[in-house]
């Protein structure tokens, strides 16, 4: 595969997962981020282990170890991982609403003000606010 085939087939994979690029500076700049230390020693095994479960903990069993609120804010239209999976962990004590956020995860806007509500809601109460996960 020539680097402009990868970069080519880089762009489409990002197209799918961020509807708009507004908030993106410059498509070519992040293909280059993204590509370059792709082609570092050891690359492939890094990616390997990124993308296949490592054995760590899953969410679903840590979520029952908290005694605090945990903000659980999923993608609405994630590609990869469904909403009806973030629905589920609001199946938990500890995890009571999940909120589903627009696509972009560059939309502070949107993700402020859900964190602050949180966080006033729970700050005043005894029970520390969870890390979001």
């Amino acid at each position: 595969m020539t680097d402009a085939d990868q970069k080519t087939c880089l762009l489409e994979l990002l197209v799918v997962f961020f509807k708009e690029w507004k908030n993106v500076d410059s498509l070519l700049s992040i293909t280059e981020a993204i590509i370059r230390p792709c082609l570092e020693p050891g690359a492939v095994d890094v990616f390997l282990e990124f993308i296949c479960y490592y054995g760590g903990p899953l969410p679903e069993d840590l979520l029952p170890q908290f005694k605090c609120p945990v903000l659980v804010a999923w993608g609405e239209k994630d590609p990869w991982d469904p909403i009806k999976l973030g629905r589920a962990y609001g199946n938990f004590d500890a995890a009571p609403q999940v909120s589903p956020l627009s696509n972009e995860d560059e939309k502070p806007e949107m993700v402020n003000p859900l964190i602050e509500s949180v966080v006033a809601r729970h700050s005043k109460s005894s029970t520390a606010l969870a890390p979001v996960i």
